[in-house]
Parts: C-alpha cells; structure tokens; sequence
C-alpha cells in the first residue's frame, strides 16, 4: 500500500476530514490532499507528526506493509480515560470482593463439613 493510500485509510478511521487533520498538524488542507493523493510527500518533520498522531511507527509509513504498529503511547493514550474514569478500578474491586467472598464460603464449608458438632 502506498503512503498516500495509508495516511487516507489512516485518516478517514479516524473519522477526520482533510481540513481537521490540517489543523491538527498545522499544515494546508491542499497538502493533506496532495499527501493522500500521491501529488507530493510530506517532509520529515511533517511524517514524524503523523506517525506520533496516528500513532504507527515511520517503517509502517514508508514500506510496504499491511498492518500497523500501534505504539505504546497511543494505546497509554487509550487506556488513561479508562483509568481516570474508574472503569479499572471498578473491575478491581469486583474481584477483590469476588475473592473475599469466596474465601468466606470456603470456610463455611469447612466448618460445616470437617467440625464435629458433637465436641
């Protein structure tokens, strides 16, 4: 797949028009077009920002292949919001509870079925 067909494909998941991907790298709409089009190529500050921004490493840019790397930081950008919501912290808690209660029925259990009641 070539540059320009990967930064459209890598554009258009993002749900980004031209123009919003411009403003974000502070860049022409015209030359968003040109990149997608295969008219021009980015220089190397403007493809270091693109790969920071979609998040794929320079290699998955400039060659030939199919899936992207996704890098570290995007998916910390990711996973924050999940963090800072509690949704993490929710699950957590489930199993520490999950566990507590668990370990409670087990020694009922035991009680029940190893303590004489006769003694």
């Amino acid at each position: 797949m070539l540059l320009g067909e990967k930064l459209k494909k890598l554009r258009k998941a993002r749900g980004l028009s031209q123009e919003q991907l411009a403003d974000q790298l502070n860049v022409s709409r015209q030359a968003i077009s040109k990149w997608e089009l295969g008219e021009s190529t980015p220089d190397t500050d403007n493809l270091v920002a693109l790969s920071d921004y979609y998040g794929v490493s320079l290699d998955y840019l400039l060659r030939d292949q199919e899936v992207p790397e996704v890098s570290e930081k995007v998916m910390m950008r990711e996973v924050q919001p999940l963090i800072s919501s509690g949704c993490l912290k929710k699950g957590v808690v489930g199993i520490v509870i999950f566990v507590v209660v668990w370990f409670i029925l087990v020694l009922l259990l035991y009680s029940v079925m190893f303590i004489d009641p006769m003694q």
